[in-house]
């Protein structure tokens, strides 16, 4: 569940708190993100989870899923994590935990988390994230109260109105991996439904725009996102008409299957239906490279060589 953490977590986690060198281990590694939960943090790596930090008597339990392991014996620092040189423990062995994960990679891909990961490190991070307009709060995001589980949400922020914070939209992206992901219970049109019952409830918007509020506010304390603040920045107000985004990796061009579903789409009534076209590579995202339904179509026919349906006369 993507929610914000306490404030003691949130000491904890800053500068002379316990678990501090764990938030340094995960600004110098830029194959790490951590992932807010509410009563709980993931750390995550090529899209799994290598540490799962959680509050419980009074500090906190650390767990590494030794699935990863395939059954062969890992040894771990003590679950319970309670003074600095706990986290510390963990944080020393994290390489380690890295190549068990690795190896259980090269067999099992997570190709889509892995992806999604690099989408919020572009935008949130990298030495470009100041450029982009969309900033990534969370990834795996599930909330059972709004009924919403979503790859990644967050919200956009245009370059040319940085000193306005209330011109923050909230975002929702679905990441797809190759054309096998577009249809059946997980496709782009379940999707899209979903989002229909979700985002036309109100109070279900606001609810989420809040999240995604906190959850930015905190990331930027613990320093894991990167933009230049103007002066007098206070916070990021999150609201206005949803965008919904789907982010097609990886598309065979000349495949039919994708405009076939497209073809079956309606533009939903509570939410901008946008699809990412890539400037140039990479997925840093700005609002220019966000086309909606009718111009994406056009761009699918294009690259798959397919006439335009006749006009009626």
């Amino acid at each position: 569940m993507g929610k914000a953490i306490s404030e003691k977590f949130m000491k904890d986690l800053q500068e002379g708190g316990r678990l501090h060198e764990l938030t340094e281990k995960v600004r110098r590694d830029d194959t790490l993100m951590l992932a807010l939960r509410g009563h709980y943090i993931n750390i995550y790596y090529r899209g799994g989870s290598i540490l799962h930090l959680e509050e419980k008597n009074g500090g906190y339990a650390a767990i590494f899923d030794t699935d990863y392991a395939r059954g062969k014996p890992v040894k771990l620092p003590s679950s319970g994590v309670q003074e600095p040189e706990d986290c510390s423990a963990w944080v020393a062995a994290m390489p380690e935990l890295k190549e068990i994960m690795n190896s259980y990679f090269a067999t099992k891909r997570k190709s889509e988390r892995e992806f999604q990961q690099l989408v919020a490190w572009e935008n949130n991070r990298s030495a470009i994230s100041n450029a982009t307009e969309y900033f990534i709060t969370d990834v795996e995001f599930a909330d059972p109260d709004q009924g919403a589980k979503l790859d990644m949400v967050g919200f956009k922020w245009p370059r040319n109105h940085r000193k306005d914070e209330t011109r923050c939209t909230p975002v929702l992206i679905e990441m797809k991996y190759g054309i096998g992901a577009y249809d059946g219970d997980a496709g782009i049109a379940k999707h899209i439904a979903d989002l229909e019952m979700i985002l036309a409830d109100p109070i279900k918007r606001e609810s989420l725009n809040k999240t995604i509020e906190e959850q930015f506010e905190q990331l930027l304390k613990l320093g894991l996102v990167d933009f230049n603040k103007h002066s007098k920045y206070n916070r990021a107000r999150v609201s206005g008409r949803p965008e919904v985004v789907f982010l097609l990796a990886n598309h065979n061009p000349s495949s039919t299957k994708l405009l076939n579903i497209l073809d079956g789409i309606k533009e939903p009534a509570d939410f901008d239906l946008r699809f990412f076209n890539a400037s140039f590579a990479g997925y840093g995202m700005h609002d220019v490279c966000m086309l909606g339904l009718t111009k994406f179509k056009e761009l699918v026919r294009q690259l798959a060589k397919i006439s335009p349906p006749p006009q009626p006369l």
